[in-house]
């Protein structure tokens, strides 16, 4: 159903406002509050006003099963479309939590490209993960602004773009928890000579249920589940995030630099060393923003700190302190004076005269002296050499080094799993061993079997708690090092993921991972990956070509979303199609067009058109339409073909002769007319039919399928047949002889009597 009017020709904005000077542009109120907003033509829509502009209701043909209701959403979701970030008025389905936006909702845009890029993607698997990161799952999605601030990633504090996680709990509204894809994919499990805790490595955990930690960044509860860096000699705990954060302010009334943090939905208990007071301020905002100095526990304001206005050598006019300052969606951004890059969400310096920024430690000439932070970090490295003893991520105290002389049977390594032998580092008071080797283990890796992502360096106690199951040699561990691909669940054991030596099994896994590359259908600068996909038990992929379950052998092309099984290559890229032999038709993906064959819109699917003459077919309806054989009935004046595709229920497709819906059921159409169709049952096929290339009589079927080549044939015609179709089937020769219906019914001998009765009765097969 088209929502008309549609509330703007742009793509609008969604957020909170106070005293704009704009207008509504519907009742041209005062903007204060929830609205609508066009950043390119500066339009402007009060929440309530929207509404009244759409419908409460709709029926979309992606969710056919149950209405979608108009919805406020405040919070940010993924549209279950085209898996973009959304925000404002939704479409949602009280049924099954089924949510789309304004636009997907909407067919009332008429620019296909915009179309194209904006649902190319609505094929992406919507799998939500579990990351150590968050303690509540993280639902994947493409990034698109959707208030009047960008988004910005936790982890390396960037500004989203392309494939991103989130929370999009309730639980987590206020705080903004969102994740680059590569960010969640190169988190370390350990890390060592951390800026705030340069004594020790910290480690990751996961916070239990039985636990309580807090972090000494930030001062907030460290949540269950959760993954934390810690130090277990020092009780030092950093919330995943805050480990990222570094020293970069000097100030001049305490000995150690202080470090910028600002941080949504602060729930700290932190008090101004300056002003006394509480940070955040008890003004109603849920954001601290602060310098801290963590060792010392040493806590002040920004704004108590850092004074409003400056000058600097470097620049004529008065900078001015600033929330923040994006110039343009870019991944870059730069200090003026230092050339370094800057995080595009903190606090700068800003003359808005020149569009100068600057970082606030170099606008105030209290830059913090690397080269004296890297030679203490030499020295820490040179003295641990010389006393022989190393941090490892899976133990909490020093290991020393240990060379083990004769072999024994209880000294284990714990990475390997296999015997202590030769050089080794050691704990003795926890019986602890490692391999010398298995210390220098790379803490990330690529494997062949596992191209598309890093693998990761993990302790099983650590991170699997009970046991796991390496997905090259199949076997189960419940102690030991793996490496393992947090997004995509992909684990190796260790010794697996370092053998040199390969096994025939993996060669066939690697042969099939590395197919001849294949090109794009649409556009040739994109390379067609290739997958096997596993049967699901839920089957949610399926082929944009031939809209079957995804299964086995298939490729993916991951810029412009589309999946196809290896067989769907075969279709052409230009088809003469015999009823319109004015202009061939060329392949096409995803056009918001309904199809000549079945009425439904070619949206997200492969199909076919002439774009002279307005035509527009699906795939495997065009597959259908370019038979050269019809079959003529007393009914209709041309020849029909058959057709057994996956038609939804909609109003244009009316059996000519019983005046019936058609919906999930085969039908013969006119290719010629178009708007003629006819039910199956209807166009009274006989039942037992005798042909003049067979000795025998034929009888109807369902379908046949005599082999699993996956190639099947009609042995009149000697073309290629569809296995679902509807065939003629010779009973006595068990299925050696079968042939297209249209076929059989050009050759006719003889016939039993066609009634609708004996049509109606269960067909064999």
């Amino acid at each position: 159903m088209d929502i008309k009017p549609f509330l703007h020709q742009h793509y609008l904005l969604c957020d909170e406002h106070e005293n704009q000077e704009a207008c509504c542009d519907k009742c041209n109120e005062k903007i204060d509050g929830w609205a609508f907003t066009c950043e390119s033509c500066k339009f402007w829509l009060h929440e309530s006003c929207a509404s009244q502009l759409l419908p409460q209701s709709i029926l979309h043909p992606l969710h056919s099963q149950h209405c979608l209701y108009l919805s406020c959403n405040h919070d940010y979701f993924a549209c279950d479309k085209c898996f973009t970030l959304a925000r404002g008025w939704t479409y949602k389905c009280k049924v099954c939590d089924f949510a789309i936006d304004l636009i997907c909702a909407s067919s009332s845009t008429t620019n296909d490209q915009t179309s194209m890029e904006g649902s190319q993607r609505s094929n992406q698997s919507s799998r939500k993960i579990k990351h150590f990161s968050h303690s509540h799952v993280l639902t994947p999605f493409y990034y698109r602004k959707a208030g009047k601030d960008h988004c910005s990633c936790l982890w390396c504090e960037k500004l989203l773009s392309g494939l991103s996680y989130g929370c999009l709990s309730d639980r987590c509204r206020n705080r903004e928890v969102f994740f680059h894809e590569s960010c969640l994919t190169n988190m370390p499990i350990a890390i060592s000579q951390q800026h705030f805790h340069l004594s020790h490595l910290l480690r990751l955990y996961l916070t239990q249920r039985e636990e309580e930690h807090k972090c000494n960044g930030c001062k907030e509860q460290c949540l269950i589940l959760e993954g934390r860096y810690s130090c277990q000699n020092c009780e030092f705990n950093l919330h995943v995030c805050c480990a990222t954060f570094q020293p970069s302010l000097k100030y001049e009334l305490h000995n150690h630099d202080l470090t910028y943090f600002r941080i949504k939905g602060y729930k700290g208990n932190l008090r101004c060393k300056i002003c006394h007071e509480k940070i955040p301020h008890e003004d109603g905002s849920n954001e601290g923003v602060f310098y801290a100095c963590v060792q010392c526990d040493f806590y002040l304001h920004l704004h108590c700190l850092v004074p409003f206005k400056t000058k600097h050598e470097y620049h004529r006019h008065e900078l001015i302190l600033t929330n923040s300052v994006i110039e343009d969606y870019s991944d870059e951004y730069y200090c003026d004076i230092c050339e370094e890059e800057r995080k595009p969400r903190h606090h700068v310096y800003y003359c808005n005269k020149c569009s100068f920024v600057t970082h606030i430690e170099c606008a105030l000439n209290k830059l913090v002296d690397a080269k004296l932070d890297h030679m203490k970090l030499m020295k820490r490295k040179e003295t641990n050499l010389k006393n022989l003893k190393i941090d490892h991520f899976d133990h909490e105290h020093s290991l020393t080094f240990y060379e083990v002389i004769e072999q024994n049977e209880r000294l284990l390594c714990k990475a390997c799993c296999l015997k202590i032998s030769g050089q080794a580092y050691a704990c003795k008071l926890c019986e602890y061993y490692l391999h010398k080797t298995c210390t220098q283990l790379s803490q990330k890796l690529l494997h062949p079997l596992h191209p598309s992502h890093a693998l990761h360096l993990v302790s099983i106690r650590s991170i699997f708690q009970l046991r796991f199951l390496c997905q090259k040699c199949r076997g189960c561990y419940y102690d030991g090092f793996a490496y393992k691909c947090y997004l995509c669940d992909f684990v190796l054991d260790v010794k697996c993921a370092t053998d040199q030596e390969m096994s025939e099994n993996e060669s066939e896994m690697i042969e099939e991972t590395k197919r001849q590359s294949k090109l794009c259908l649409f556009n040739q600068k994109h390379k067609l990956s290739f997958i096997n996909y596993a049967p699901r038990r839920k089957k949610f992929r399926f082929s944009q070509c031939c809209e079957k379950d995804l299964v086995g052998p298939s490729y993916r092309c991951s810029d412009c979303g589309y999946n196809i099984h290896e067989f769907c290559l075969g279709f052409l890229p230009e088809m003469q199609l015999k009823f319109h032999p004015q202009h061939p038709v060329h392949l096409l993906y995803n056009v918001r067009k309904p199809c000549r064959v079945c009425g439904y819109s070619l949206h997200a699917t492969i199909g076919y058109s002439c774009g002279q003459c307005d035509l527009y077919l699906h795939a495997v309806c065009a597959k259908y339409s370019a038979k050269e054989q019809v079959t003529k009935f007393e009914v209709h004046n041309h020849g029909l073909s058959y057709y057994r595709g996956i038609i939804p229920y909609s109003l244009q497709n009316i059996c000519g002769e019983c005046m019936k819906r058609i919906s999930y059921t085969p039908f013969y159409f006119c290719p010629e007319c178009s708007d003629f169709k006819l039910h199956f049952k209807c166009a009274r096929i006989p039942h037992s039919i005798k042909s003049k290339y067979h000795i025998h009589p034929f009888v109807l079927m369902n379908n046949f399928v005599e082999d699993d080549s996956g190639q099947y044939y009609c042995d009149i015609c000697e073309e290629e047949r569809a296995p679902l179709d509807h065939v003629y089937y010779c009973k006595q020769c068990q299925g050696l002889f079968v042939a297209h219906i249209e076929c059989v019914l050009d050759s006719v001998e003889e016939t039993t009597p066609t009634t609708q009765e004996a049509y109606s009765n269960d067909l064999p097969g």
